[in-house]
């Protein structure tokens, strides 16, 4: 299967990067626990070069993890005291609203992202290092800002996304021209640190 993918690049120079590159699963091994890392492109100072970063846990991605859930859960709320009551045990699904079942999966969606991130947080809570390069294992790098990748955008042109590329001066882009890569998903695991484990 086929997937979009964003391009990185610079204004200044020929600097390029897929977002392809954060696709698989990688996971910390926590005795026998698989627990998710969670990954993004960002700027690796050691390699000089835009790669996958590490992107670990802390209190404010917890809070808005707890925030979205407590949102959802406040809408689903309105929409289930605006709904008739029922008069018949058979009437329950049937009664339901397409927004009332949405609702409800983002609701077990969210909870389940911030119960997968309360672990990740106490598997890590001992970490010393921070966030690493997964291409040379420096903890010498940043994420990118915010942003965001349009891939379906009828007008794709680079967008500057706020980050001055280091030693260049240039501005670090984002573009979605359509491109589609096929790309084989890979498992990998690392340590509490965030070094690759050999394959077993």
């Amino acid at each position: 299967m086929s997937m979009p993918v964003a391009t990185y690049g610079c204004t200044a120079c020929d600097l390029s990067c897929w977002d392809a590159s954060t696709w698989g699963y990688r996971y910390y091994l926590h005795g026998e626990t698989k627990v998710r890392m969670r990954v993004a492109i960002g700027w690796c100072h050691a390699c000089a070069d835009l790669g996958v970063i590490e992107v670990l846990p802390d209190a404010a991605g917890e809070l808005e993890r707890q925030r979205k859930l407590e949102a959802y859960r406040a809408e689903l709320s309105e929409v289930l005291a605006a709904s008739p009551p029922r008069k018949r045990w058979w009437q329950f699904s049937a009664n339901k609203s397409t927004r009332q079942m949405i609702l409800e999966g983002e609701v077990e969606s969210a909870a389940e992202a911030l119960a997968e991130y309360r672990l990740a947080r106490e598997a890590l809570s001992s970490r010393v290092s921070r966030g690493r390069c997964l291409r040379c294992g420096s903890d010498d790098c940043l994420q990118l800002p915010p942003h965001e990748a349009r891939y379906y955008d009828p007008e794709p042109r680079p967008e500057p996304i706020g980050f001055e590329h280091p030693g260049c001066g240039g501005q670090i882009t984002i573009y979605c021209d359509g491109l589609r890569v096929s790309m084989r998903l890979t498992e990998k695991a690392y340590d509490l640190e965030g070094s690759l484990l050999d394959p077993v």
